[in-house]
């Protein structure tokens, strides 16, 4: 006699195995999206930001605050300091913070320590007097932005990526820094110089307060810097809004 075939039956396992990986899939499918989204979204701001940096009016140029510095370059740091302050007002009223406003802030930032005095600052702009009293070398960073330095007193020793020497500058000699590059820089005691910065400038603060946060922990220098550019930036809405009659 002949036995009826069994049918054969589903695993149960193997069921819950399957809808588990269709389950996976499904996950990471939609995290891929997400993230696709996101990196999509991030390109289209950043594309917005450069098109609002290349078209926007800015208050200061390159050339006007380097050729500043070199008409003070060799005099004693402070006197030249202040003589630059002075004409900075006249050329830009409004725009550079007042006496009780300026401040000497220690910069740790990449390995060196410097001290800066920030006169004016925007969310694309920024000028400031920068100097070190002592021998100091490290990482320059690298940034959404271009800055420039122009050499009141002392000397300042820069080595480009992909090189294998060093250039040595003076007094009267301008560094320019691109957007996107990074340097090995040193600066001898003494070396007091005027910082002109274009670009995205809140992108700069992380490298600039990264040794301060993991390093030194010196968060009162942290709250001086915040609280400085804080200002730079009240001044610039004061004046916008008196550009607009507001």
């Amino acid at each position: 006699m002949a036995w009826p075939r069994r049918g054969r039956s589903r695993s149960p396992s193997r069921g819950w195995r399957g809808g588990a990986a269709a389950g996976g899939m499904g996950v990471a499918g939609r995290r891929a999206l997400r993230a696709g989204l996101a990196l999509g979204a991030l390109a289209l701001v950043l594309q917005g930001l450069r098109g609002w940096l290349a078209s926007k009016r800015y208050e200061f140029t390159a050339a006007e605050i380097a050729q500043l510095a070199r008409h003070h370059a060799g005099l004693d740091h402070e006197l030249a300091f202040s003589k630059i302050i002075v004409e900075l007002r006249k050329k830009h009223p409004g725009h550079i913070l007042p006496d009780e406003d300026l401040q000497w802030v220690f910069v740790n930032a990449g390995g060196w320590m410097g001290s800066m005095c920030l006169l004016h600052a925007s969310l694309t702009e920024y000028v400031l007097l920068f100097g070190t009293a002592v021998d100091t070398v490290g990482h320059s960073g690298r940034y959404w932005a271009d800055i420039s330095d122009t050499i009141i007193s002392g000397t300042f020793r820069q080595w480009k990526e992909g090189t294998t020497k060093s250039e040595i500058y003076y007094p009267g000699d301008t560094i320019v820094h691109q957007a996107g590059e990074a340097t090995s820089v040193q600066w001898s005691a003494g070396t007091w110089m005027v910082e002109y910065g274009r670009g995205f400038i809140p992108s700069t603060l992380a490298f600039a307060l990264a040794d301060t946060l993991f390093s030194t922990q010196d968060f009162v220098t942290l709250f001086y810097t915040l609280r400085v550019y804080a200002k730079g930036l009240l001044l610039e809405a004061n004046a916008a809004f008196s550009t607009w009659g507001c």
